[in-house]
């Protein structure tokens, strides 16, 4: 059974989910992918960003209503996927998961930012940073990675990635970082249902041929189950 920490599935929000519809449909996906808690995280501050924190809060009652009439053996957290801008300073407690002080920030896969500063910065106002999908940074090297780590920063990557299914990454040298201790969680980063959709127990039993079964223990259950735990 699955965390799946990082999903656009809340609806009419931002590139994500559509409609409440198909918010549903992504999350019987997530069921038969063995995901029995899922974060959504909208993008904010994010030129795709179509809603206010207030009306995620909104939607997400409504969603969780429809999941429980529908009777979806699933749980759902509000947390965000916060776009670091350096002229923005948001009040990064509102888009934290839930009630913890964990939070899911993106940065440019263009233009070079000091990520290992920015994360500092954010720890030392209370935040356990998650590094979205770090290996689309291409800027970065395993050394960079390796550095922001010692901030005390989590490392997430996309089931995509590791895939093969976004084509500006290379699949191998994500496994790459994942044998070398570099990534501390994955999560779908899902917005549909076709090239990127819920797909953790694929990426799972793709990672078995290739990753020693610890790793993928420590990677899939036990560092989401701490998150999880901090929210609870």
């Amino acid at each position: 059974m699955f965390v799946d920490l990082h999903t656009h599935i809340l609806y009419n929000v931002d590139d994500g989910s559509k409609d409440l519809d198909f918010s549903l449909k992504m999350l019987e996906k997530q069921v038969e992918e063995g995901v029995y808690h899922v974060v959504l995280t909208p993008h904010v501050q994010s030129k795709v960003q179509k809603a206010t924190r207030k009306e995620h809060i909104a939607r997400l009652e409504e969603l969780k209503n429809a999941v429980k009439e529908k009777g979806l053996p699933i749980h759902l957290t509000l947390g965000a996927e916060v776009q670091y801008r350096s002229h923005l300073t948001p009040d990064y407690k509102d888009y934290t998961f839930g009630n913890s002080n964990y939070l899911l920030v993106e940065f440019s896969t263009k233009e070079e930012q000091p990520i290992e500063e920015i994360v500092y910065d954010l720890s030392r106002m209370g935040f356990k940073v998650i590094i979205a999908h770090i290996e689309r940074y291409a800027y970065l090297s395993l050394s960079d990675m390796e550095m922001i780590r010692r901030t005390g920063a989590l490392i997430q990557v996309n089931t995509t990635s590791i895939l093969g299914l976004d084509k500006a990454v290379k699949a191998k040298h994500v496994i790459k970082m994942i044998k070398l201790g570099l990534v501390d969680l994955i999560s779908s980063d899902c917005h549909n249902l076709e090239a990127r959709c819920p797909n953790m127990m694929t990426c799972y039993t793709f990672l078995k041929k290739h990753v020693e079964e610890d790793v993928l223990i420590k990677i899939f259950n036990e560092n989401p189950k701490q998150i999880i735990d901090a929210i609870s």
